[in-house]
């Protein structure tokens, strides 16, 4: 027997938050080879920052509206939307869509059930967050983990089966991202080319580490007087940051852009980039500084470790110590050659096991593998 009809995905994800497991999420489904795979989205209303994004990816979008986060009707809701729209394969993207695509996703007719886990936060620990995961994973096929770190985290931490787990990597699109000299940005800031300038990309979260790069900061100003650190992004903790620097006094040192759509023509502007967390999934921002051939020096956390080849691509430090973040950050900017060579060498990484392309054909494998195993058919798309 033969199918020769495509495969009905179902993408679930809490809502649409700016975060950058949903930009990836985003990303992942305007890649998708339409000619293969069918692609509905289903959201828990959670969040609507970046709804207008997924609005035009043209694919149908069924918003089941969460009235708190323990409401258990969207759970019948969800039922019966697998069931009408004939979906085959469930991804989920972040907690509450786990749980409730673990609970009822097969029970429902799909053929096969994922979750995403884009990162291992230390909240998804507490008892009854981890009581209700252990449940649903017993329900699913696969969980999809973005960096061995992650893996880890969900074997040994959240008690999920070695067996159960697949790590898929994040790719950057190299079509998106790639290296410039960067002088329009530094021209509309009144950065000279001389200057040297540190960049970091990332929302406005106790997460990132931004208290520590500006404690790092104090200090690099005394070597590098005329140096720019410029702050891309947004977020809850945008208006603390602004505080710590301006007690500082280093409102003349420190650049804050706000939320930028334009990230590579900014990446060009940055001699360096940092990005100094206390954890993380796979920073997708890392591989987007990367492509943009800048040397990065980040903390030896989690995915951010698979990433950076220290001394290689870029430097490590230990989260939280800020004169290794000062130490190292000062060593590139003294050696700019040194750098140089890290961000060619970091473009040649990405290039070679870390591109979009190469993300996307292994989900997409993944989907037809789980599928035709689990309804008998030959695979024919």
């Amino acid at each position: 027997m033969k199918n020769s009809r495509t495969i009905r995905v179902m993408q679930i994800v809490d809502g649409f938050g700016g975060g950058g497991a949903e930009r990836k999420l985003l990303e992942l489904i305007r890649e998708t080879d339409r000619s293969c795979f069918e692609t509905v989205i289903c959201s828990l209303g959670l969040l609507d920052t970046i709804r207008c994004e997924f609005d035009a990816l043209n694919v149908k979008i069924v918003i089941l509206k969460m009235r708190h986060k323990y409401d258990r009707l969207p759970l019948l809701q969800l039922y019966r939307l697998i069931r009408r729209e004939r979906i085959d394969v469930i991804m989920t993207t972040l907690f509450w869509s786990d749980i409730m695509a673990g609970y009822v996703g097969k029970l429902a007719g799909a053929k096969a059930v994922f979750f995403w886990e884009t990162i291992s936060t230390p909240e998804w620990l507490a008892w009854p967050r981890l009581l209700a995961y252990r449940i649903a994973v017993r329900f699913i096929d696969c969980v999809i983990s973005v960096s061995h770190s992650t893996a880890r985290f969900l074997v040994e931490k959240r008690r999920v089966p070695r067996s159960k787990v697949k790590v898929i990597q994040y790719g950057v699109d190299l079509r998106q991202f790639y290296p410039t000299d960067g002088m329009d940005v530094r021209r509309e800031l009144g950065i000279n080319k001389d200057q040297p300038v540190i960049g970091m990309v990332g929302l406005f979260r106790p997460q990132k580490g931004h208290a520590y790069l500006i404690q790092a900061a104090r200090e690099l100003v005394c070597h590098m007087p005329g140096l720019k650190i410029i702050l891309v992004g947004s977020g809850p903790m945008q208006k603390q940051v602004q505080e710590k620097i301006d007690r500082a006094g280093l409102n003349n040192t420190f650049i804050l852009t706000g939320k930028r759509e334009d990230v590579n023509r900014y990446l060009g502007a940055f001699d360096i980039f940092t990005l100094p967390s206390l954890f993380e999934g796979l920073p997708n921002v890392i591989l987007e500084a990367m492509a943009a051939s800048k040397p990065v020096v980040a903390t030896w956390v989690d995915g951010s470790k698979e990433l950076v080849v220290d001394k290689e691509t870029g430097l490590l430090v230990a989260p939280r110590d800020i004169d290794g973040l000062t130490m190292a950050l000062l060593d590139l900017l003294k050696n700019p050659e040194k750098a140089r060579r890290m961000g060619r060498n970091g473009r040649r990484r990405v290039e070679e096991r870390f591109s979009l392309r190469l993300q996307m054909e292994r989900f997409q494998s993944l989907y037809k593998e789980y599928y035709f195993r689990n309804t008998g058919l030959m695979k024919t798309i």
